[in-house]
């Protein structure tokens, strides 16, 4: 007979245990087409202004505004037209008095204007034009460095690289940056009972879930991941799967940190490391190992699907931020409970809640469903010394 968890250890120092096997990466240097994602590693600056040339903002005629002043459509003025400019060219003329050349919008103003007098309000013949609008010198368009100033920070340490920074990067013509590797995690399910998908079910099988959701939350949190498989309830195998996972920074596994008759986790880390923790002071979530194996974070995850993602979140998350030296944003709301929630002193509750009409409804599936976590719009965390949360009060709401 095995004994029981004894004193659970919290959810405080469990984090702070698994944290100091923890060790931030090194940078390395990629392409910007694969930075999606990614955490930069130094800050850039600016090195050119953006535009670094006058350009048209709109399609028209680049003019002297001098020339415009006064031009109404009971008395418009006429310009003649001394050309046309080329988007992506130099134009080779200078606009002297009451002159004019034809832009479209990109264009380099040509010297000697400060204004562009929009196409509508203009009607050509031959090498003239007929104006009908007065403009401001400045207007429409767009000046030298009146998006990025050569100077600016375009791209900050510690700073998740998404679309807009990829652009602010392109304006530089940067082809390649330096950002923190990706950390790399070991992954494996235990079970008998546990199969792949597209093999026939039978009575007493299911099929694998925790490999499907753990992983993919790896690869949304910027891992790469070795995926090890299912590994029956046989303790040599075990210890053979994690000496295999070693090459990662450290290695999860899911099912087996349990107190029954085929948990073997336990004896299987303590035979070739040391176990750290068994048991921490969370629900749903309360049979999690941690574990060293030659100085490798082993983190064993419950079975139930509900208490494995659940404890990716708040066990997981922040070992990868670590790595990254980065903290991920977090997406909350706070609205007011839909009734009363009754928790367990000295445990930590994540507990999985829908929103509807503004109110938080929690969900009372149990930690065996799926459907716990795939229909909840987030959680809210009940710390250890709360007992009671009365219907009506305020809540936070992490969003997924």
């Amino acid at each position: 007979m095995k004994e029981g968890f004894g004193k659970l250890t919290s959810l405080k120092e469990a984090k702070e245990v698994i944290l100091n096997l923890i060790k931030e990466k090194n940078d390395e240097i990629i392409e910007l087409d694969r930075a999606l994602k990614r955490v930069l590693a130094e800050d850039i600056i600016a090195k050119i202004d953006v535009p670094h040339f006058k350009k048209s903002a709109m399609d028209g005629f680049a003019v002297r505004a001098k020339d415009t002043f006064g031009a109404t459509n009971v008395n418009p003025k006429e310009l003649r037209v001394i050309g046309s400019v080329k988007i992506g060219t130099v134009p080779k003329k200078t606009i002297t008095n009451r002159e004019c050349m034809a832009v479209s919008t990109g264009c380099m103003l040509p010297n000697g204007a400060d204004s562009v007098l929009m196409v509508e309000f203009t009607e050509r013949k031959n090498h003239k034009i007929t104006i009908y609008k007065a403009v401001t010198p400045g207007e429409n368009i767009i000046d030298i460095g009146s998006d990025i100033k050569k100077g600016k920070l375009v791209g900050k340490k510690g700073e998740l690289i998404n679309p807009r920074t990829i652009g602010n990067l392109a304006s530089q013509g940067i082809k390649k940056i330096r950002v923190k590797k990706k950390p790399v995690v070991a992954y494996f399910s235990i079970g008998d009972e546990i199969i792949k998908a597209g093999e026939k079910l039978e009575k007493g099988k299911i099929y694998d879930i925790n490999s499907k959701t753990i992983i993919a939350g790896l690869k949304e949190y910027n891992c790469d991941v070795i995926d090890l498989g299912i590994v029956k309830d046989n303790k040599e195998k075990i210890k053979e799967t994690i000496k295999k996972g070693l090459r990662a920074d450290f290695i999860i596994f899911s099912g087996g940190s349990s107190l029954g008759e085929k948990d073997l986790m336990c004896k299987a880390v303590s035979e070739i490391g040391t176990i750290l923790i068994h048991g921490i002071a969370v629900k749903p979530g309360k049979p999690v190992l941690v574990g060293k194996v030659k100085n490798k974070l082993v983190l064993g995850l419950p079975g139930y699907p509900t208490s494995s993602l659940s404890n990716f979140y708040i066990l997981v998350i922040p070992i990868i931020e670590k790595m990254l030296n980065v903290r991920y944003p977090l997406n909350t709301i706070k609205a007011r409970l839909a009734r009363k929630v009754v928790s367990t002193i000295g445990r930590y509750e994540f507990m999985a809640v829908k929103i509807e009409d503004n109110r938080v409804i929690p969900i009372m599936r149990g930690s065996s469903s799926i459907t716990t976590l795939s229909e909840a719009d987030g959680f809210i965390e009940i710390e250890e010394n709360t007992e009671v949360l009365e219907k009506d009060s305020l809540v936070t709401v992490r969003l997924f």
